[in-house]
């Protein structure tokens, strides 16, 4: 009888919990939404310059949010490679950060050029599939 009163309440507070505070992943500009998000809010939400010329700190969080998100996303497709091929890809070529984000930049222009996509994990994508094994 106890047992069934205290998952009774257990389950009832989850409830609560998840009703009150439900996870909105596409309103937030950092997290686990990041690699849904298009490459135009990519582009836009890293650029922001502040009235001294420099870039904000909160395009900086944002940029390194992605280039995070991107850089993990890659690792795990350097590992999925080498299952298929037993041979990992150099990925010395995107260690420097301003080149990184460059290079992901321009994948997004050419899918945005394109016209076919404009997610930013296709965009990462795009750069692992262009790195020489």
């Amino acid at each position: 009888m106890l047992l069934g009163r205290s998952s009774f309440f257990i389950i009832i507070l989850i409830v609560i919990i998840t009703s009150i505070s439900p996870l909105k992943a596409n309103n937030d500009p950092v997290g686990l939404g990041v690699g849904t998000r298009t490459c135009s809010n990519f582009i836009i939400e890293t650029v922001e310059i502040g009235d001294d010329g420099d870039l904000t700190e909160r395009a900086l969080k944002r940029r390194l949010v992605y280039m995070q998100w991107a850089n993990g996303f890659m690792t795990a497709l350097n590992i999925r490679h080498f299952e298929k091929n037993n041979k990992f890809k150099d990925l010395k070529t995107v260690v420097n950060h301003n080149d990184f984000y460059n290079q992901i930049i321009s994948s997004c222009n050419y899918l945005i050029d394109e016209g076919d996509y404009n997610d930013f994990s296709i965009a990462t994508f795009v750069l692992f599939d262009n790195i020489s094994q």
